[in-house]
């Protein structure tokens, strides 16, 4: 109960820094989605129902703040935390590699469901070819950022005793 209570304490964190000062450190268009990726390292270090129910509070915390129809991100953060976890037992969780590599497809997959449900919602979404830059961007920028936040939540979970 401690590590899930840490876990969404992270998360809400996250999420004001997501919303408030990142948007500061705007790259070619792009800003890293720091709470995708406590998503993604939540997700391998536990398992499906963690990562279902930690995608849920991401995505609960991004409808009710970002956008006009409630449930979109809840449903894509949802579906990336409980496959990812799914699977996590069958990765090597001390390998860097193995995160840089799910945070950067799971950076693409957010994208593409978004993109799909809007589109079937009928929202104005645009030329996909135009935002294909800003999506590899970002999954760059969220590639590198997971290594630091891997070894950042290691350390406090080892500080704080949590298994």
């Amino acid at each position: 109960m401690k590590k899930f209570g840490i876990m969404a304490a992270m998360v809400v964190i996250s999420f004001i820094l997501q919303t408030s000062l990142f948007n500061f450190f705007d790259i070619f268009g792009a800003v890293p989605n720091i709470s995708l990726i406590l998503v993604v390292i939540f997700a391998m270090m536990s398992d499906g129902v963690t990562g279902g129910i930690i995608g849920i509070m991401t995505g609960i915390l991004y409808d009710t703040m970002i956008y006009d129809v409630f449930g979109i991100y809840t449903l894509i953060y949802f579906l990336i935390g409980s496959i990812i976890g799914t699977y996590s037992d069958n990765m090597l969780r001390e390998n860097f590699i193995a995160y840089c590599a799910v945070t950067s497809i799971s950076t693409a997959a957010m994208h593409f469901l978004l993109f799909i449900i809007l589109f079937f919602l009928r929202y104005n979404v645009g030329n996909a070819g135009s935002i294909i830059s800003i999506i590899f961007i970002e999954a760059v920028f969220n590639t590198i950022l997971v290594v630091f936040l891997v070894k950042f939540i290691i350390f406090i979970f080892n500080k704080l005793n949590v298994k």
